[in-house]
C-alpha cells in the first residue's frame, strides 16, 4: 500500500498563463486519488482530502499534500497509514515540484488542450526521487486551467523508504501481501491570482 502523492502528484505545475505573467492558485474542484491492491486480486481507490499548488510566473510549481488528510474510507486503516506507513509525526507532507516549459505554457494560453509529460521531484518519507506522468492541460472558458492526469504517476514505496510500513501494514490486517507500486492520478483547476 504505497502513496502517491503525491504526490502525486504533480502536474500541477502545468497550469499556469505566460501572458498574464501571473502566479496560479489551486482551486475547487480538484482532487487527488491512490489505488492499492492487497491480496493480489483487490484494488481499492483512496483519496487525500488536504492539499495545495501554486505555479509561478516563472514556469516553477510545487504541489504539497498533508498526509493526515488520508481517506480509505476505513478510519483504522487511515489512522495506521498515518502512523506506520507515513509516520506523520516524523514527515507530515509529501511535495512535488516541476519547472515548465514556457513552450507548453504559451501553448496553453492561446487556448490549446496539450498533453504533456510532466516531469519532476517527488519528496516523501524523507527521500526525493524523480516522478513523472502525461497530463492534459486545458484552458477553461472561465481564464481557469484544469491539469489532468492522463496517465497515473507510478509510486515505487522502494524508493522512498516504505517497504517497513508497508510490511507493518500487511501484519496489522493479516493479509497476504499489499502492492509496493502505487498508481496516483488527479484532477487539478487553476486559477491566475
Amino acid at each position: 500500500m504505497r502513496i502517491s502523492l503525491l504526490t502525486i502528484a504533480m502536474p500541477i505545475a502545468l497550469a499556469f498563463s505566460t501572458a498574464t505573467q501571473a502566479d496560479w492558485a489551486l482551486q475547487q474542484p480538484s482532487s487527488v486519488h491512490f489505488l492499492t491492491s492487497k491480496n493480489i486480486h483487490n484494488t481499492e481507490v483512496h483519496q487525500f482530502k488536504i492539499f495545495d499548488a501554486k505555479i509561478k510566473d516563472t514556469g516553477y510549481a510545487k504541489f504539497t499534500i498533508d498526509l493526515t488528510s488520508v481517506d480509505t474510507r476505513i478510519s483504522i486503516r487511515d489512522s495506521r497509514m498515518i502512523e506506520h506507513l507515513f509516520e506523520v509525526s516524523k514527515f507530515g507532507n509529501a511535495s512535488f515540484e516541476a519547472d515548465i516549459d514556457q513552450d507548453v505554457l504559451q501553448q496553453v494560453n492561446e487556448g490549446k488542450s496539450l498533453r504533456y509529460k510532466l516531469e519532476g521531484k517527488l519528496s516523501l518519507h524523507g527521500e526525493k526521487a524523480n516522478a513523472s506522468c502525461e497530463v492534459l492541460v486545458t484552458k477553461n472558458a472561465d481564464q481557469t486551467i484544469s491539469v489532468n492526469s492522463i496517465t497515473p504517476m507510478l509510486i515505487d514505496a522502494e524508493d522512498f523508504d516504505l517497504i517497513a510500513g508497508i510490511n507493518k501494514l500487511r501484519e496489522m490486517a493479516k493479509l497476504k501481501s499489499i502492492t509496493h507500486t502505487v498508481p496516483v492520478t488527479f484532477n487539478l483547476t487553476f486559477k491566475a491570482n
